[in-house]
């Protein structure tokens, strides 16, 4: 048990006590509370949040599912293909929000333009939602392809052998043997993502702020709100706990898939030539690209070519002279945000491994097992299911607008799905070498023996976690209030991505200002993001589910 021990003393100072605090200041003040939530609409909030989350969920699992079949298939180019499907993976939600707030803009932007929209879907009241979950969507798709390609990679090769031998077409192959095989994996993935989208702030936020009117608001924009619009800190609890009790549904129903043999995935009979079943999944694999990998084009053509082309129908796509301003004078001012959030993701990532890997490597030896389950509904969890009592907390020890209370806090869903990871790691973990420790004596056997065998895992799960904590907007935008100012001890921490949502201005948008924000906040994780995808898509090839 002394392995877990600050685990558990973590998870229950900043999960399980917030948590639990967040439905008890809603019974202490429920008359305020209720009279605060009944001036919105709850009922479209919570429509709207379903709707988001589950058609999220649902298109992304299945277009990541054939696209990853569309992979599987192909003989050259594995790596460079899913490395372009994975890109939208590589860009915090702020970015993308606004990579896609110039491209949805009327006439001038690719998207509206390649369908000869001339009015923005952002803006009216009948589209909002659509154009919203779109672009959730689109973040959405690189997880569940990553999975499920893990999956159909993991599929014994004598599997494949004997369709062969049975004459199975392609389509036989993958719709009667593989996709059965591997169906436990899309739904694994389709929760995943519904239970991601559940708790997702940023993309509705920067997108559309819940408007027009509440026709994308969420659950989790109405938490902000109450708490700093109306400065209804019990009316946010209440929505925070109504959150938090519908995210338990698929948390559960995530845990009963875990632990079930059951596969969840109906074997379909059809039979096609392998020509046509091959050119029905290239060219989607085409259209996908272009949907994937065009924003993020269109991104840098926006922050490089001259503002005089913003409006200009039709939108110009391949200029004829760039200019680097405004991405000069953007990562400039920026340098203050990226340098807190190298430090808040850093520092967050070491003590994310410290104390996750040594929790796991118990629990994988059969030791308190509670904690894998506790783990994975804590991770399942919406932010703002921890947030009030949290920020009531940093209030009182002047923790607020420092790197401390980001570095402390965003554990709580790094260091849960760490223990998740770890703990499938251990689980092949050669027991020859703990033998090896005992004959020897050797003392320290966690950082002398383990932590040096698991550098896999380990890095991944740093890269994992430094991603997360890169991307996160709530609990900066809830925390923080200035920008780092270069003194010691350190004042201010508002991070990378409050730099990028600070480009979308009261009265007008600057269009290369904002695609060149949006730049900055992604590149340096663009970079590092897919060194870790390829590193993981070794392990995928190799090892199947090994990190999923």
């Amino acid at each position: 048990m002394k392995y877990s021990i600050p685990y558990l003393g973590y998870i229950l100072g900043f999960g399980i006590i917030p948590f639990a605090l967040t439905f008890a200041f809603v019974g202490l003040n429920a008359k305020t509370a209720f009279q605060g939530i009944n001036l919105v609409p709850l009922n479209v909030i919570i429509y709207n949040t379903f709707f988001f989350s589950f058609f999220t969920a649902l298109f992304s699992s299945i277009i990541g599912t054939f696209l990853a079949v569309g992979i599987d298939i192909i003989s050259k180019g594995k790596r460079a293909l899913s490395l372009l499907i994975m890109l939208p993976y590589t860009i915090p939600f702020t970015s993308s929000a606004l990579i896609w707030t110039i491209s949805l803009y009327g006439g001038y932007g690719w998207f509206t333009y390649f369908l000869g929209l001339k009015f923005d879907p952002l803006y009216m009241k009948c589209t909002a939602l659509y154009a919203v979950t779109l672009v959730s969507i689109w973040s959405s798709i690189p997880m569940p392809f990553l999975i499920m390609l893990s999956a159909l990679r993991s599929i014994p090769s004598y599997v494949k052998e004997a369709a062969e031998i049975d004459n199975l077409s392609l389509s036989e192959y993958y719709f009667r043997v593989a996709l059965p095989m591997v169906g436990k994996a899309f739904w694994l993935s389709f929760l995943l993502e519904f239970i991601l989208a559940l708790g997702n702030f940023d993309l509705p936020y920067v997108l559309t702020s819940g408007g027009p009117g509440y026709a994308t608001a969420t659950l989790p924009l109405l938490v902000y709100e109450e708490m700093f619009s109306y400065d209804n800190f019990s009316g946010g609890s209440l929505a925070a706990a109504i959150l938090s009790i519908i995210a338990t549904i698929p948390s559960i129903a995530l845990l009963f898939l875990l632990r079930s043999k059951r596969t969840g995935w109906v074997s379909l009979k059809i039979r096609m030539p392998n020509k046509v079943f091959k050119g029905i999944i290239f060219a989607f694999l085409a259209l996908m690209l272009f949907f994937l990998d065009f924003p993020v084009y269109w991104m840098f053509l926006v922050a490089f070519r001259n503002s005089s082309l913003d409006f200009h129908y039709p939108p110009i796509l391949i200029p004829k002279c760039l200019t680097p301003s405004y991405f000069s004078s953007a990562s400039i001012q920026a340098i203050p945000y990226l340098v807190s959030s190298a430090v808040v993701a850093i520092t967050a990532s070491i003590f994310t491994i410290f104390i996750a890997l040594p929790s796991a490597y118990e629990v994988s030896k059969g030791k308190l097992k509670f904690i894998l389950p506790l783990s994975i509904y804590l991770y399942s969890l919406p932010s703002t299911s921890f947030v009030i009592p949290l920020y009531d907390f940093f209030s009182s020890e002047g923790l607020l607008n420092t790197w401390w209370a980001l570095i402390v806090s965003t554990p709580i869903f790094t260091a849960t799905f760490a223990v998740w990871l770890f703990f499938n790691f251990f689980l092949s973990f050669p027991k020859s070498y703990e033998d090896a420790a005992e004959v020897f004596s050797i003392r320290r056997k966690m950082t002398r023996i383990i932590m040096p065998l698991s550098r896999p895992a380990l890095f991944s799960v740093f890269l994992l976690s430094f991603i997360f904590n890169w991307h996160l907007l709530f609990y900066p935008l809830i925390f923080t209030s200035t920008p780092y100012n270069y003194s010691f001890p350190p004042q201010g921490a508002q991070t990378i991505t409050i730099f990028a949502l600070l480009a979308i201005g009261d009265e007008s948008i600057n269009w290369g200002l904002l695609a060149s924000s949006a730049l900055v906040a992604a590149l340096p994780v663009m970079v590092v993001t897919l060194f870790a995808i390829d590193r993981i898509l070794k392990g995928s090839y190799s090892g199947g589910l090994k990190f999923i």
